[in-house]
């Protein structure tokens, strides 16, 4: 990547861990993009993380990761008296850029497959929600003593997640944004969220659009085909693309279809819209649900899926990682309007994950059919 990036070549950049078939084509239509001149020069292919279960091919140039750089120094402080610990793989987008900062400020780069002694130095952290429960137990056993700060994206973070870390001497810093979009906003701590510098955001009927210099210029051509993540079946790179959530109007406003709303000092993101189900005639946006949820004690990680019901069409159900009872549950979800409160609740010992470490909402049905046989 280094190389690619000073000699100012294209590249791409894959999961190793997809299925032959999506490998393949992954390939194909990045050569046929590079051969018909929509991939050239400074731009760089990165892939959406795939917790819908279709990734795709997002198209950028280099210098819409560079323009941001200096930003997100000022913002963490992050030097090259650092040592930058990244537990993840740089096939993701999250991690790569993680990457990319550190490598551009100088500071010494510590991998997710290095020697331990190695990450116990760290002193910035740069990690999704999911991983801090193991990182901050690992920091109460004595391990990674010289953490500093944290660098939290890709999923809600938790206020109780938040406040463990700053008990732990950590300095929380957690950014919103996309692959498609880049940098769209960030806080410190539990703060509303603000624009990240160099972003205008404005909210359209509830959906959050912004505009600024980092964004991505879009999605590979549909020359070719995309492959499911899940079961390598190929589909249609048109079909996959009518569900595609990046949408950018002629003014230079972009979204990928998440919702937000204003608080006092900046907003707060809900998720994705099409993260919802409908119950009963409601709409219910259930990454809303899964954030109460997982803020209460017991509570180590929690998801809400919608399944088929004769009466209602769907029925909200729960999957809850962690030592919370039932009636704790249903206590604290009696708050909610009675369409977002779960009607069914299992319990596992862990949610399927994606590689980059969000939650894989394709896989959730199948954990709850394993979690439900006698």
């Amino acid at each position: 990547m280094s190389r690619a990036v000073q000699d100012g070549d294209a590249f791409a950049v894959l999961d190793p861990t997809w299925p032959q078939p999506f490998r393949e084509v992954a390939t194909e239509q990045v050569e046929s993009a590079v051969s018909s001149g929509m991939v050239g020069c400074g731009d760089m292919v990165v892939f959406s993380s795939g917790s819908t279960g279709r990734p795709r091919g997002i198209v950028r140039t280099v210098e819409s990761w560079q323009a941001s750089l200096a930003s997100l120094s000022d913002l963490t402080g992050i030097t090259q008296a650092d040592r930058v610990w990244l537990p993840g793989p740089l096939w993701s987008s999250l991690f790569l850029y993680g990457a990319f900062h550190a490598g551009a400020v100088g500071a010494q780069m510590i991998f997710c497959d290095d020697e331990p002694d190695e990450s116990a130095g760290a002193t910035v952290l740069h990690c999704v929600p999911s991983q801090l429960p193991g990182l901050l137990q690992r920091a109460e056993a004595g391990g990674l003593p010289r953490v500093r700060l944290v660098v939290v994206a890709g999923d809600h973070l938790a206020t109780p997640l938040t406040k463990q870390c700053e008990l732990a001497g950590w300095r929380v810093v957690e950014y919103y944004g996309a692959a498609e979009l880049s940098f769209v906003a960030w806080r410190d701590g539990s703060e509303p969220f603000r624009d990240f510098p160099g972003v205008e955001t404005e909210l359209r009927e509830g959906t959050l659009w912004a505009r600024s210099p980092y964004l991505a210029r879009g999605y590979l051509a549909d020359a070719g085909l995309l492959a499911d993540n899940v079961t390598g079946q190929v589909t249609s790179h048109a079909t996959a693309r009518a569900s595609a959530p990046f949408r950018l109007d002629p003014q230079g406003w972009a979204t990928v279809g998440d919702l937000a709303r204003a608080v006092a000092g900046g907003f707060e993101v809900l998720g994705r819209g099409n993260a919802a189900v409908t119950t009963g005639g409601h709409t219910v946006v259930v990454e809303e649900v899964e954030r109460l949820l997982r803020g209460l004690p017991g509570v180590d990680d929690a998801a809400v899926l919608g399944l088929p019901h004769s009466r209602l069409g769907q029925v909200l159900t729960a999957v809850v990682v962690g030592s919370a009872v039932d009636a704790t549950l249903r206590a604290a979800v009696s708050v909610m309007p009675a369409p977002s409160r779960p009607r069914r609740w299992l319990h596992a010992d862990a949610l399927p994950l994606t590689s980059g470490g969000k939650l894989h909402r394709d896989a959730l049905p199948g954990l709850v059919a394993r979690l439900q046989q006698p």
